[in-house]
C-alpha cells in the first residue's frame, strides 16, 4: 500500500518578484489571498532586497505555508533570472506574474482562468488595468 499522498497541483500559480518593494508587498499578497477563486499557489521571489521585503515575505509564509513558497537571493540577480526560477518552481497549469507594487481585483484569477478554460486555442490572456 502506498502511503505517500500526491501533492495536488493548483490550477494557477501567481508569482511576485520583489526587489526593495517591501512597502507594497503586503497589498499585492493580500490581493491574492482575497481572490474569489481559491485554486492557486503563490511564489514570492525576494531578489536581494535591502528593505523590509524579507520580513513581510516570511510573515505571509508562516501564515499560509500550504499556499505559498519563496525564493530568496542574497544579492539581486535581476528580473530574468528571478522570473525563470519562479517559472521552474511553478506547479500551476496557468501562470500569472504580479508585480510587488500592483494588486489584483478579487475576481481576476476566476475571470482569466475561466476564459482560458473556455477557449483552449488561446494561449495568453491579459487583464485590463487601472493606473493609481
Amino acid at each position: 500500500m502506498n502511503t505517500t499522498l500526491a501533492i495536488k497541483k493548483p490550477l494557477i500559480t501567481v508569482y511576485i518578484l520583489c526587489h526593495n518593494y517591501g512597502r507594497y508587498l503586503s497589498q499585492a499578497v493580500d490581493s491574492v489571498l482575497a481572490q474569489s477563486f481559491v485554486d492557486w499557489e503563490l511564489i514570492i521571489v525576494n531578489d536581494g532586497s535591502q528593505d523590509g521585503t524579507g520580513v513581510v515575505m516570511e510573515h505571509y509564509l508562516s501564515l499560509y505555508p500550504e499556499k505559498m513558497r519563496s525564493i530568496t537571493h542574497p544579492d539581486a540577480l535581476g528580473l530574468q533570472i528571478s522570473a525563470n526560477q519562479a517559472l521552474e518552481l511553478a506547479r500551476g497549469k496557468y501562470i500569472i506574474r504580479l508585480d510587488a507594487d500592483d494588486y489584483l481585483d478579487e475576481s481576476a484569477l476566476l475571470v482569466l482562468s475561466s476564459y482560458l478554460d473556455e477557449h483552449p486555442n488561446v494561449a495568453l490572456v491579459y487583464p485590463n488595468f487601472i493606473y493609481i
